[in-house]
């Protein structure tokens, strides 16, 4: 089971807050919110854009948006264009070229593979001075242990060491990259916020 489990799924099971939301994803908000509020009349594709949890700031702040997503219909309650694709192999959705693609708490579910495949698809999609940013788990605090119980759940995530994700990214593009600790609301560890900009 991977993340095309999402395809069945309503906006209340879709939305429901776990304990994993109280005690990763609402913290790291500190961090996200503010990033994606400060982005202003760009040209956003929005990668894993379910219902929308981060899109309403986009939309807000006079950006165009676009939206990739394995249930296109998740979309409908936010009034923009949502295409059905795979992050994975977004040079067979996404035709046009963008300045900002982001994707949050949507790359557990890529292998290394996928993942490496993403994030230069992504690259290759963006204008000059443009910014992929996406949320990775990362393979130690409560990053493994979250992937651990997801598996044992029967889903298939993943997490990588800093190591392994800077081995994804190529160096055929000249890029600036910054990451941002995202940790627990007991300031343990568990993803980064990676931002890559194409020179």
């Amino acid at each position: 089971m991977n993340y095309d489990r999402y395809c069945n799924y309503n906006e209340h099971k879709y939305n429901r807050k776990t304990i994993s939301y109280f005690l990763m994803r609402k913290p790291s908000d500190r961090v996200l919110i503010p990033y994606v509020s400060g982005i202003k009349n760009r040209k956003v594709l929005e990668v894993g854009i379910g219902f929308g949890y981060y899109t309403k700031y986009y939309i807000d702040n006079d950006n165009k948006i676009k939206g990739v997503d394995v249930n296109p219909q998740l979309e409908k309650n936010l009034n923009v264009e949502v295409v059905y694709g795979l992050a994975n192999r977004l040079n067979e959705t996404v035709k046009e070229m963008f300045d900002y693609i982001l994707s949050f708490f949507m790359t557990e579910y890529l292998s290394y593979e996928e993942l490496k495949e993403f994030i230069e698809q992504s690259v290759a999609l963006l204008n000059e001075g443009g910014k992929f940013v996406t949320t990775i788990i990362l393979r130690k605090g409560l990053g493994r242990l979250y992937i651990m119980l997801a598996r044992m759940k029967g889903i298939n995530k993943y997490n990588y060491t800093i190591k392994e994700i800077n081995s994804m990214i190529d160096d055929k593009w000249k890029m600036s990259i910054h990451i941002t600790p995202l940790n627990t609301v007991m300031k343990i560890p568990f993803a980064i916020l990676v931002e890559i900009e194409k020179k």
